[in-house]
């Protein structure tokens, strides 16, 4: 039976007051019974003094993303990534993610726990090869810097949309990622089979970016929970219908076009569950669908 549930909600970059922020995350918390949220943090942007007190008094644990860091950057500047081929746009991410994992560690020291830091490839701007190298050494770096600053949590690589550049649908809708399923599969795999202290990374799905690659999400998600990477979790979210194909919206199972049901989720869960007797000693979460309160 699958009881571990998240919460997607960026509250914590959202236009509210900080204090009104706070008690968005601590309604969630005592209407819906949600005592873990992934929420973005950005580099030199510690979360404020109130959202602290809440995630201290509920108590409730954080899947840190940088899914916003990433975005807000790449779209300034496309080549910006963990993957980046070029040495000085890689760097630049690099320290981004140094910089949210201290405050992910100063989190810690006060008492929150930080289950996942979940990072990303960033966009296509060379060949996989490339890619794929930058983004191994970015990922050695960083589970050998968590592994050092934060010993209980777990890196993971959230699998992103990867549609090719000349795809109808724009950044950000589309084209999130610079490696395809198979080939991040493939690097995150050959980072974990190094001697490395700490857990070895993980992968985040997100069902919706699964549809705007054009996956049948279910059967991607089958052959994701057989491969060698551990999963960190499930994003149950849909997509945006468009002419030229889905688009990342993150829309729920209550829009008939999302390409996400009720039925999807269930199914989903049934994967989970059944994956656990097999494979492993606990069933990776449902991420309950991403909200911005604005």
């Amino acid at each position: 039976m699958l009881t571990d549930k998240v919460l997607g909600a960026y509250a914590a970059i959202a236009t509210l007051p900080a204090a009104q922020q706070a008690e968005w995350y601590r309604r969630a918390a005592g209407d819906w019974g949600i005592d873990t949220f992934e929420i973005p943090i950005l580099a030199g942007q510690p979360l404020a003094p109130e959202l602290v007190e809440v995630f201290t008094e509920l108590p409730a644990a954080l899947v840190v993303t940088l899914v916003a860091q990433w975005a807000g950057r790449g779209q300034e500047h496309p080549a910006y990534g963990l993957a980046a081929p070029e040495g000085a746009d890689r760097r630049t991410a690099l320290l981004d993610a140094y910089s949210a994992l201290q405050h992910c560690a100063e989190l810690s020291r006060q008492g929150i726990r930080v289950r996942n830091l979940a990072v990303h490839t960033g966009c296509r701007s060379g060949d996989p090869i490339a890619h794929a190298i930058s983004f191994h050494r970015s990922l050695v770096e960083l589970r050998q810097h968590t592994a050092a600053v934060l010993s209980d949590t777990t890196l993971c690589v959230e699998l992103t949309d990867h549609r090719p550049l000349d795809y109808p649908v724009a950044f950000p809708a589309a084209k999130k990622a610079s490696l395809t399923t198979d080939e991040l599969v493939q690097t995150v795999a050959a980072v974990n089979r190094q001697t490395l202290a700490g857990p070895p990374i993980h992968l985040l799905v997100n069902w919706g970016r699964l549809l705007v690659n054009g996956d049948r999400p279910q059967v991607q998600l089958d052959r994701l929970l057989r491969s060698e990477v551990p999963l960190a979790g499930v994003i149950l979210s849909g997509a945006g219908a468009s002419p030229e194909g889905f688009t990342d919206s993150h829309n729920s199972h209550l829009d008939p076009e999302s390409g996400f049901t009720p039925a999807d989720a269930q199914a989903c869960a049934r994967a989970l569950s059944d994956h656990v007797s097999i494979f492993s000693d606990s069933v990776p979460p449902l991420f309950h669908p991403r909200c911005t309160t604005r």
